[in-house]
């Protein structure tokens, strides 16, 4: 186990929820008197309060040239790719280590103990303070998470040793993009300010995500700060890189357009909707992602801006499809809803939906069971492999597999607790994380429950990367843990 403290000097004298406590105060006197836009690289700083959250560097923690080249050389999108499958076979060479998978895990700061309760028993509280909800990305040897306590990490990964921590003045609530030597991560939090819910009780625009929202370029070796831009509303989703740009839906109703090498806007467009969790997916030219308040689904062109098409469908409930990460394969976006059933005792379900790329036309749905409502994040994040789609419910605690074209449903599996997570598919099964702690191994040719592997914690919307024998996956406890295959099935 691999517990580094982030700040050796004053660790024994703070409990890492006091630095929260910081963090939030901190967060709130930095924004007032920041600009919006980029700035430069970092300089040297006598503030007393960023010295409580310092950048942190061991370069002799950096993996071995000779190993790193079998993993994945960048990261382009969440999950890795626009089916949201980010599994990865190995060359003919590999070393056997990368074979047969590596075992370790690395709790970042204020994690808890994977065997123990929530903070306050309570998830919601939990994830948003000390978690890692939404899954790592892993490149050239090194696996990048964002924490919401604000820190992104950049681990070994063969043995989960720390290389460096940067510290982002808010919720890291995101794949770290990873592309040419540059780590691309944005912040935000899920909260209105007092100001902002005054706007909504009067039926104004609201926007979502008060402190500090920015996206960061970082060098990837070391993790210093090359640029920030700072938005008006939260960056908590995955943005898209794609030939030199940046792409990402933020909490004041926009999507941007960000040159990657200096952070400079290219264009803004007004959605006209805030954009909670939905990182957008990218096919030819269109990018797609769904809003809420109002709850629309976009295409937007991604060199003019322009939006192509907007789509929603009828009692669209809480972040509505504002939540879901979409997928894309074969000419289809597949996005999960939320919808109300007009039953008192089981309210909302899910809803998940092929829609057709060029056109936005609903090509098929498929309505899920219905239930209470979940707290937290509504939906969970669809992902396509072999011509199936594989989808989970909050809601029932079921997870299924449709035919892509045709939306027929081939089989359902009840895991019992709450599904927020995209699922990998290797070598014939899908590997599920759900909220009970457990990773479910099921077999996609029909949905045999091989195996439930029980890792501890609770599991939020975070997709797992499989790299040759290993499973990569973080959680809302605060971990990221890196399980054999070979474990989870025996």
């Amino acid at each position: 186990m691999n517990i580094p403290a982030l700040n050796p000097r004053r660790s024994a004298q703070r409990h890492p929820l006091s630095k929260l406590v910081a963090l939030l105060a901190a967060s709130c006197l930095v924004s007032s008197s920041l600009a919006h836009g980029a700035t430069s690289a970092e300089a040297p700083s006598s503030d007393p309060v960023a010295a409580e959250f310092p950048y942190q560097y061991f370069p002799e923690n950096i993996p071995d040239a000779s190993v790193a080249k079998y993993f994945p050389q960048s990261w382009h999108t969440y999950a890795a790719n626009p089916e949201r499958n980010a599994v990865f076979t190995l060359p003919g060479d590999a070393p056997e280590l990368l074979r047969k998978g590596v075992a370790w895990k690395f709790g970042g700061a204020g994690s808890i103990p994977l065997d123990g309760p929530a903070l306050d028993n309570n998830f919601s509280t939990t994830a948003y303070n000390i978690g890692m909800p939404v899954g790592v990305s892993v490149v050239n040897g090194v696996v990048y998470a964002g924490d919401d306590n604000g820190y992104t990490y950049a681990l070994n990964a063969l043995n989960g040793k720390l290389i460096w921590a940067h510290y982002g003045w808010n919720m890291t609530m995101s794949n770290p993009l990873v592309v040419d030597g540059r780590v691309f991560v944005s912040t935000g939090n899920a909260y209105f300010n007092y100001a902002n819910t005054m706007l909504y009780v009067k039926g104004k625009r609201p926007t979502r995500g008060p402190g500090l929202n920015s996206m960061y370029a970082l060098d990837a070796k070391t993790g210093k700060k090359l640029w920030v831009y700072h938005f008006p509303g939260e960056a908590m989703p995955t943005a898209v890189y794609d030939q030199g740009f940046l792409y990402i839906g933020t909490g004041d109703g926009h999507m941007y357009k960000l040159d990657a090498v200096t952070g400079k806007l290219i264009f803004s467009t007004d959605l006209g909707s805030f954009v909670s969790m939905s990182s957008p997916v990218l096919a030819g030219d269109y990018l797609y992602l769904g809003g809420t308040d109002p709850n629309y689904f976009y295409a937007v062109n991604k060199e003019t801006g322009a939006i192509v098409w907007k789509m929603t469908i009828p009692k669209l409930v809480a972040t509505g499809i504002g939540d879901c990460t979409p997928a894309y394969a074969g000419g289809l976006v597949i996005q999960e809803a939320t919808v109300d059933t007009g039953n008192k005792a089981k309210p909302v379900a899910n809803v998940l939906l092929a829609l057709n790329a060029a056109s936005g036309k609903i090509m098929w749905q498929q309505q899920f069971g219905s239930g209470p409502v979940p707290p937290a994040m509504k939906t969970a994040t669809p992902m396509i492999a072999g011509e199936k789609v594989f989808e989970g419910s909050p809601v029932t605690g079921d997870y299924s597999a449709f035919d892509l074209k045709t939306g027929r449903e081939l089989w359902r599996v009840h895991l019992g607790a709450q599904i927020r997570s995209g699922a990998a598919v290797a070598d014939g099964v899908a590997y599920v994380p759900y909220k009970s702690g457990d990773i479910a191994a099921i077999r996609v040719a029909d949905g045999t429950l091989l195996a439930k592997k029980h890792l501890g914690g609770a599991f939020g919307p975070s997709s797992p990367v499989i790299v040759g024998g290993t499973l990569y996956v973080s959680n809302i406890y605060g971990w990221v843990i890196a399980i054999p295959l070979s474990d989870i099935i025996h």
